[in-house]
């Protein structure tokens, strides 16, 4: 063989390597944890900041990227051709065409791939630098590219990632072990805070206790002793004109001082409508300094009223002190049989059951309101309703408001 084709088959080894190179380049900067390498940044690691810089701004690195993986396939596939048409004549056309597919295929493309990403972390570390130097290199190349690939594409942006796709991501990650249910649970909680209205967890008026403001001090010492309260809202004729709240500690320590008007001591609350959302609530409590809200409704009258305890609940679950009287919502009776609560919510019911959270279609949130909506009056002990395949029976019903309800799902829904 001579010099010349010892050459050519130089040049063909060398581009593959660089074949290699770019395609693990690629598959390192797209696949890699981008929180990884900012903690790594801000630890100084200058390498990792590089990276970081390539990673988000990624279209600039695929273009450089694809432009120098063409240049060296179109030139590993040229030498190879002049190569194998040296040595067989007018057959090495074909037989460098399947040659060089198959060098490429598994040493250019399908092996670096697949090692890069397995370890994107460590190589996007090792390239960052020798790519800066060639994605300034070819800088006017990319500029081009962008500008063609923007009339190109379309004006409308999308998520690269939904809400969804993030709940999915995070089941994974738990699966996977990385993360605890409670912690899971935690974080799919907090996805879903700001699309929450206060109407969806408020204490509703008729669950409401509050006290009159003109009432005496022993009426309130034992509204207090009795409910166990923290505090309690305090109105003047009627709930409808809710004036603010007292709370035990400090109207036993009016008292322990001989005090006998609880006007000293009553502390203003916040107004909310029953639209706004509860992330918003949350930040006008906490600027306001206050622990209970009330809701109004569209006339401007009380609706219920939510604690701070009502919101952060929302984040990690129930949250019990030594007075709370612990009543489970939902309890399973057989696989398609339970006994509910008024007051759970309907989606918190489908999710404990383990059905689509959108399967009930009703104007309210609660069960109880859903099952008042399906009978249209005021439901009575032992009446009973059916909703698709949900048959349901009222158990108890205490001031007007459902307290207790029997589910039972046919079979075919229960199974799903």
């Amino acid at each position: 063989m001579d010099t010349q084709n010892i050459g050519r088959i130089a040049i063909i080894i060398i581009t593959i390597i660089f074949s290699a190179l770019f395609s693990s380049c690629e598959t390192a900067f797209s696949s890699v944890n981008k929180i990884r390498l900012k903690n790594y940044a801000a630890q100084g690691n200058k390498r990792a900041a590089k990276a970081l810089k390539i990673a988000n701004a990624f279209e600039d690195a695929l273009t450089t990227v694809l432009v120098g993986n063409n240049i060296v396939n179109i030139t590993m596939a040229s030498v190879a051709t002049v190569l194998f048409t040296s040595l067989l004549g007018s057959k090495g056309v074909g037989i460098s065409t399947v040659v060089i597919t198959v060098l490429v295929l598994i040493f250019g493309e399908v092996l670096p791939k697949s090692y890069a990403k397995e370890n994107a972390e460590k190589l996007s570390l090792l390239f960052a630098a020798p790519l800066s130097a060639l994605i300034f290199i070819f800088k006017p190349i990319v500029l081009f590219f962008n500008l063609l690939a923007s009339v190109l594409k379309s004006d409308k942006t999308e998520p690269t990632v939904t809400e969804d796709e993030l709940k999915y991501i995070i089941d994974e990650i738990e699966e996977q072990g990385v993360l605890e249910e409670q912690e899971s649970d935690l974080v799919k909680s907090a996805l879903e805070f700001d699309e929450i209205t206060v109407n969806e967890i408020l204490i509703p008026r008729i669950k409401v206790v509050g006290v009159e403001k003109n009432a005496s001090i022993e009426e309130i010492k034992n509204l207090f002793i009795e409910e166990m309260y923290s505090r309690i809202p305090v109105y003047e004729k009627s709930l409808d004109n809710i004036i603010g709240m007292i709370t035990n500690k400090r109207f036993f320590k009016m008292l322990s001082q001989g005090g006998d008007d609880i006007s000293e001591i009553i502390q203003d609350v916040a107004h909310f409508s029953d639209l706004k959302l509860i992330s918003e609530a949350l930040r006008d409590m906490q600027r306001l300094k206050t622990h209970l809200a009330v809701v109004l409704d569209q006339y401007g009258g009380t609706k219920g009223i939510i604690t701070l305890e009502d919101i952060i609940e929302e984040l990690v679950g129930e949250i019990y002190d030594e007075n709370d009287e612990i009543v489970p919502h939902l309890i399973k009776i057989s696989d398609n049989e339970f006994e509910v609560t008024g007051d759970l919510s309907i989606s918190d019911m489908l999710e404990e059951i383990g059905l689509d959270e959108n399967l009930i279609e009703s104007t309210y949130t609660s069960v109880g309101g859903w099952v008042t909506e399906l009978l249209e009056h005021i439901p009575e002990n032992n009446e009973t309703a059916q909703y698709g395949n949900f048959f349901i029976t009222v158990l108890k019903v205490k001031e007007q408001s459902v307290e207790k309800l029997n589910i039972r799902i046919s079979s075919s829904e229960a199974e799903k």
